[in-house]
């Protein structure tokens, strides 16, 4: 699947949410937009939530523990549930599936020239 199939599943899912919790009126649905600015700063909370959730599960920060990872299963739903927030964020600025590939690349380049100038 490519980026640009996930980024209009996840308008479509967006636009879901937000009818169901915001459009419903008794004449119908209104019109607020699910990928509307005043979505971000819950969206980028709701990442890092998310982040701290798959933190959270792998147990990589918990020194004094000796339990380990959770499953694989359990660590991928976190990890998708971080990519649906990635992809919301994404919608919301408005960034183009072309834009996000042409920008990973652009800093995948940057990083490994930071890496050869001992970064």
């Amino acid at each position: 699947m490519e980026i640009k199939e996930l980024l209009k599943m996840q308008e479509e899912l967006d636009q879901y949410i937000v009818d169901m919790q915001f459009n419903t009126t008794e004449e119908g649905l209104a019109q607020v937009d699910g990928n509307d600015m005043e979505f971000l700063a819950n969206r980028l909370l709701a990442l890092q939530v998310e982040v701290s959730e798959l933190a959270n599960a792998t147990r990589c920060f918990k020194y004094w523990s000796s339990k380990g990872m959770e499953p694989k299963e359990r660590l991928l739903d976190e990890y998708a549930d971080c990519m649906h927030f990635m992809f919301s964020i994404a919608n919301t600025l408005k960034f183009t599936a072309d834009e996000i590939e042409n920008a990973y690349i652009k800093k995948h380049k940057e990083n490994y020239r930071r890496q050869e100038e001992g970064y």
